[in-house]
């Protein structure tokens, strides 16, 4: 980080996530990744809600028809044990059996939360980083998108076969989508584009 580079809750949020993604793509420490994005989650939810920009909460709600409270349970649940030690035998039991059900997958859902909030706040810009990932994301979950007709066929040609691939090799391919994209002119000159770090 740049000497006397002022952070504010926007800027920490947006650390966080590039970092959580760059961990999540290396295929390195999930539990960091588990805990970077959801600090990144909570803030920038807070932010969109400041902005009156509809969080990504929301919509799951609504989607999921279930209450805000269960929402935030199943999102906070692994992150909760990562820096919580129950107090009873039974609550470190419970906690267990959580840690014992927590794998890589999870993560992938966390960070398109905190992407698509962040496109939201930022009215569709961001930095190479995010837009790789929900191009990966979506390669992998295209049932989630509610038109597919446009954007499938390119989320195709950048990760052909994504879906018939082990984990690893899933992930390697973004790490080479991620490479491609940075040395793409025509990409990086887009207005919606962000620099990976703000001046």
């Amino acid at each position: 980080m740049a000497v006397g580079l002022m952070l504010t809750p926007f800027r920490v949020a947006r650390f966080q996530l590039l970092t959580a993604i760059d961990l999540f793509f290396e295929d390195r420490d999930p539990v960091s990744v588990q805990g970077l994005a959801g600090n990144a989650r909570e803030l920038l939810e807070s932010l969109c809600r400041l902005e009156s920009i509809e969080p990504m909460t929301e919509l799951l709600v609504r989607d999921n028809q279930q209450p805000k409270k269960n929402i935030y349970k199943a999102m906070n649940l692994y992150r909760n044990c990562f820096k919580h030690l129950g107090k009873t035998q039974a609550e470190r039991d419970d906690d267990q059996i959580t840690l014992n059900q927590f794998d890589d997958t999870k993560n992938e859902w966390l960070l398109y939360i905190c992407v698509e909030d962040y496109l939201r706040l930022r009215q569709h810009k961001s930095p190479i980083t995010m837009q790789v990932f929900q191009l990966w994301f979506v390669a992998l979950h295209e049932e989630l998108l509610e038109d597919p007709t446009d954007f499938v066929p390119r989320v195709r040609e950048i990760f052909p076969g994504i879906k018939a691939m082990p984990r690893s090799q899933q992930k390697r391919m973004a790490l080479a989508a991620l490479k491609q994209a940075a040395a793409d002119p025509v990409l990086l000159a887009d207005p919606r584009t962000e620099p990976t770090v703000l001046a």
